[in-house]
């Protein structure tokens, strides 16, 4: 995809999967069409899904991709590695201790992480793992306010960015949200200008850094 590029979110968050069981009865296996964005070049080749299931990044034409991918067939057991200890991917993770850890692989892990710190009220958490370096740095420039500029953005903007994550999460199978990207490993997430008039908020900017998207911006215009 160009930069110019514009396509509905799902087709670009991933393809429709196929599953697969693995030699071993007791594992599951499902193969998934790696996105055309957001993820990068070095990036496993595979993942632990909450549910157990072993995801399986692969091209076009069903062979895995990804760093440990290999030139199998989709039909085979994937060889490439494991997370450490076969760690389970979950987007958001609450220990015991009440800490939340929040990862964001595809831009829709993004869009409902966010959307659930915004509706907890968890601006820490956005500040501390969901907000992209360049855009803390803005906030904590000699005039940026720092951290309680955040907070203070936040909760006068929590309505209004709950709603446009409401349906940029929920609506996305449609022509309500377009994403256009903007550089290398950068995303625009943006409601379709027919709708313009019920958001205050209208798009959300997506980046990766240190190895996962992150969250760039949320704004009125493009």
């Amino acid at each position: 995809m160009t930069a110019s590029g514009m396509t509905s979110l799902p087709a670009l968050a991933a393809c429709a999967a196929c599953a697969a069981l693995a030699a071993c009865a007791t594992e599951r296996v499902e193969y998934r069409r790696r996105p055309d964005f957001g993820m990068p070049e070095d990036a496993a080749g595979e993942f632990i899904a909450a549910d157990g299931t072993r995801v399986v990044w692969v091209d076009e034409h069903g062979n895995p991709v990804g760093k440990g991918g290999g030139d199998s067939a989709a039909g085979d057991a994937p060889k490439g590695p494991r997370p450490p200890g076969d760690e389970l991917f979950e987007p958001r993770k609450v220990a015991d201790d009440g800490t939340v850890t929040v990862r964001c692989l595809l831009p829709e892990h993004v869009v409902a992480n966010t959307m659930t710190c915004f509706r907890n009220e968890e601006w820490k958490v956005i500040w501390d793992q969901l907000l992209a370096p360049e855009s803390k740095a803005t906030y904590e420039r000699k005039d940026g306010g720092g951290y309680a500029a955040f907070e203070a953005w936040c909760v006068k903007n929590r309505k209004p960015a709950m709603e446009l994550l409401n349906r940029m999460r929920f609506n996305a199978m449609g022509s309500d949200v377009t994403m256009r990207q903007m550089g290398p490993g950068q995303f625009r997430a943006t409601v379709s200008p027919r709708l313009w008039d019920q958001f205050s908020l209208r798009v959300i900017e997506i980046e990766q850094a240190d190895g996962w998207l992150k969250l760039r911006s949320i704004r009125a215009n493009p």
